[in-house]
This record gives C-alpha cells, structure tokens and sequence, in this order.
C-alpha cells in the first residue's frame, strides 16, 4: 500500500508515537520556581508537609529529625523534577 504524502508511518525513534505525560508541577509565571498544576502535585506537596510536620512533632532527637526530613526533601524534589518540564532541554546542546 503506498503512502500518503500526510502518513508519517510508523513511530521509529524514542518517544514517538507515545502520548504527552501530564505535568504535575509547572514553572511559574511569576516568581521562581515550580508549582504544582494538578491534583496529584498538591497531593504530593500536601503529603510532603504532612510527613515533615509530623517529623517534627514525633522525632524526640534533633539529629534524626534533621535527617527524616532532609531525606523527604531529597524524595519531594526528586519528584517535582521528574514530573515537571525541568528536564525537558536536558542534556545542553541536545
């Protein structure tokens, strides 16, 4: 069958023929940094908070506290990246 001039045929390279992910969480339009768009990122931010309060109050010593905390900061963040456009012009030059 031959093609069309408007048939791309079918997906060859990575990332094609797949449909757009959603983003969680956008840049801002104002200010800096990103924000969540949908109702899974203020879920995610929500629990993050929840989690970090809740260190705060339970965790008698100072030293652990610090860690529980930076470690849900270190998880938060990780998932602000991979469900935002950070990444999208990701390596330079690309």
């Amino acid at each position: 069958m031959p093609e069309t001039p408007g048939d791309a045929g079918p997906p060859t390279g990575p990332g094609e023929g797949r449909t757009p992910r959603r983003l969680w969480f956008a840049r801002k339009d104002t200010g800096l940094g990103f924000g969540p768009v949908v109702w899974q990122g203020r879920a995610a931010t929500y629990l993050y908070l929840l989690l970090v309060l809740v260190a705060v109050v339970t965790y008698s010593q100072l030293s652990l506290t610090a860690f529980v905390i930076v470690f849900y900061t270190v998880v938060y963040f990780s998932l602000v990246v991979l469900t935002s456009d950070l990444l999208k012009d990701w390596p330079p030059g690309r």
